[in-house]
């Protein structure tokens, strides 16, 4: 029999999960993460935007601008999660 706190199938579909008792509780990695996710898209599209207004770039290069910085951002996040939990 499985213990009270882990998902099954002989728990109602709505509870499975919801009363699980892990002790994780929030991090200031988690909030930083979630503060990530929030404003990642809007500060991307400034800064594009931002940058033809300051004259670095023509109009018809944003979207490029703004895919590259995705990718980096991404490739900067996976990073910083990689090696901070690479001794755990």
């Amino acid at each position: 029999m499985a213990p009270k706190d882990t998902p099954s199938a002989d728990r109602d579909i709505g509870e499975r999960g919801l009363h699980a008792k892990h002790g994780d509780d929030p991090t200031l990695a988690s909030y930083l993460s979630s503060l990530l996710y929030v404003l990642s898209f809007p500060m991307l599209v400034v800064l594009a935007y931002g940058g033809h207004w300051a004259g670095y770039y023509p109009y018809s290069a944003i979207l490029w601008v703004f895919g590259g910085s995705l990718l980096l951002l991404v490739a900067l996040a996976f990073l910083v999660m990689h090696f901070g939990t690479a001794g755990r």
